[in-house]
């Protein structure tokens, strides 16, 4: 029973993270539906096997950010370096909901900073749960009020014309990238010393920044689009 019930929210829950990285960059849903599904039942097997099988907890989350980033590149046919940088904004803004949840509950005396090393138990259970539930409405509003940035052209992307890596819009990608890399190690070192007031604040700082590439992204685009617009009418 355990087992059936960690694998059944390990889904929902992956499934919330892959939600709010699909909304937050308004990519398609609906029609990757069975590959989404065939994605999220692996997750959730391979979380139970690394942590509670295995015994090897630390190495689940620097995994789970890879295979995100493998899903979105091979699944959706995104380019590798969006699929970098979406995989580390929208595994951040997760982290955040959680501890900040998490912060909720502490506060309330229902939960204590151990929480954050255990895999399983009902208060491990009542935060995952909560923070699905929470994500979910967030991903719904998205959806409601078209939020969410717009600059990401509908996969699948054309591999064929190659990538300058050192443009200025592809930097943003690659700096973001390396953050989220980076604060998931740290990540590991606060969860393991039970610092989840660290883990916070190191989740919102990572999203921050790439909500900032975002907003500058978005701009730049329709900044492009208005000028192509005046320039077609002068010449009219």
């Amino acid at each position: 029973m355990n087992t059936f019930l960690y694998i059944l929210i390990g889904i929902f829950e992956a499934l919330a993270v892959l939600l709010i990285i699909l909304k937050l960059y308004m990519l398609p849903v609906r029609e990757f539906a069975g590959k989404i599904f065939f994605f999220i039942v692996f997750m959730a097997s391979f979380s139970y096997m690394m942590r509670i099988t295995l015994e090897f907890p630390k190495l689940d989350l620097p995994f789970q950010y890879i295979f995100f980033i493998l899903f979105l590149r091979i699944g959706m046919e995104l380019k590798s370096h969006i699929s970098s940088f979406i995989a580390g904004a929208g595994i951040s803004a997760y982290a955040a909901i959680q501890m900040g949840i998490f912060h909720m509950f502490e506060w309330m005396d229902v939960m204590h900073s151990g929480i954050v090393q255990q895999n399983e138990g009902s208060l491990v259970y009542l935060l995952q749960l909560s923070s699905i539930l929470v994500t979910y409405l967030i991903c719904f509003i998205f959806s409601l009020f078209d939020f969410g940035f717009s600059f990401i052209i509908r996969p699948p992307h054309d591999f064929i014309i190659k990538e300058n890596y050192l443009s200025k819009t592809n930097l943003s990608y690659l700096i973001g990238t390396m953050i989220s890399a980076i604060t998931i190690c740290m990540t590991l070192v606060l969860l393991y010393r039970s610092e989840p007031t660290g883990l916070l604040i190191l989740a919102i700082a990572t999203f921050g920044v790439s909500y900032f590439f975002s907003v500058r992204r978005e701009r730049g685009d329709i900044r492009k689009a208005v000028e192509a617009y005046r320039s077609k009418h002068k010449k009219i």
